[in-house]
């Protein structure tokens, strides 16, 4: 079996405060950050680095506002794995000499506002390939709430399938996180999707017939693995909540009526 890659960014948080610390050399640094996460935006890989960029976004507001340090140890299961509040720590800066601290003050200054402006391209690019993706229940919809099901994606000439599971994304989080396993991936005139549910996916029998059967479909041909599925299990989620919410007041209202 191969060994899974680890997942790592590209600079650590406490990368201002790494020898030497100086305006010129950070300048430098950051721009070579900005270039390597500039040639992943332009082949429009998103993931992992929009989570990194949002962590250091929210690391330099949190240094101009309190002069603390955010920072993770967290093992990211997956390119797309969120970050939580719980998986965020604060550590306080380390100590400077009075002229590395002047420093520091003009590297904070010249990153903050360069920062969140490269954040928000980056954003506008995840907006973008977010509204390009629809879904259609093919199979099951009365079943969307199980929190089970499949989903497949067809590009050219490929299928690939994956079975999900809806689960919260940490104990006691009212948020979600969607678990995936990809059951297929093949030449989409070898097997039809029921077909390819019948012969790979390990769910029982029995279930397996109730559970939703999803198509997603994107209006751009973007990366599989860094952008379409992180974004596939997003508007899976966004489009579950929704149905939760409508079920939810249909309840509600049945008690009223009653």
């Amino acid at each position: 079996m191969a060994k899974k890659k680890k997942i790592e960014f590209l600079m650590n948080t406490d990368w201002m405060f790494e020898k030497p610390i100086d305006c010129e050399h950070k300048e430098y640094k950051l721009l070579s950050y900005f270039q390597k996460m500039g040639e992943k935006l332009d082949k429009v890989e998103l993931y992992p680095s929009f989570i990194e960029l949002s962590l250091h976004l929210a690391n330099v507001q949190t240094l101009v506002k309190e002069k603390k340090l955010i920072y993770t140890n967290k093992r990211f299961s997956s390119v797309d794995d969120e970050l939580l509040v719980k998986d965020l720590k604060v550590k306080d800066v380390p100590q400077m000499t009075n002229e590395e601290n002047q420093e520091f003050i003009k590297i904070l200054t010249y990153t903050a506002p360069r920062m969140f402006e490269y954040f928000n391209i980056a954003k506008s690019v995840w907006e973008m390939v977010f509204d390009s993706i629809n879904l259609k229940v093919k199979k099951n919809l009365k079943n969307i709430l199980s929190n089970k099901g499949y989903f497949f994606y067809i590009s050219e000439d490929t299928i690939s399938v994956w079975d999900y599971e809806i689960k919260p994304a940490a104990k006691n989080s009212p948020e979600s996180k969607v678990i995936v396993n990809l059951i297929y991936t093949g030449n989409k005139n070898e097997l039809t999707v029921p077909k390819i549910i019948t012969q790979f996916s390990n769910i029982d029998k029995s279930e397996k017939s109730k559970l939703p059967v999803i198509e997603m479909l994107s209006r751009g041909d973007f990366p599989v693995d860094e952008t379409l599925l992180p974004l596939f299990k997003r508007k899976l989620i966004s489009f579950v909540n929704q149905k939760q919410i409508v079920h939810n007041y249909n309840k509600q209202k049945e008690k009223l009526d009653s």
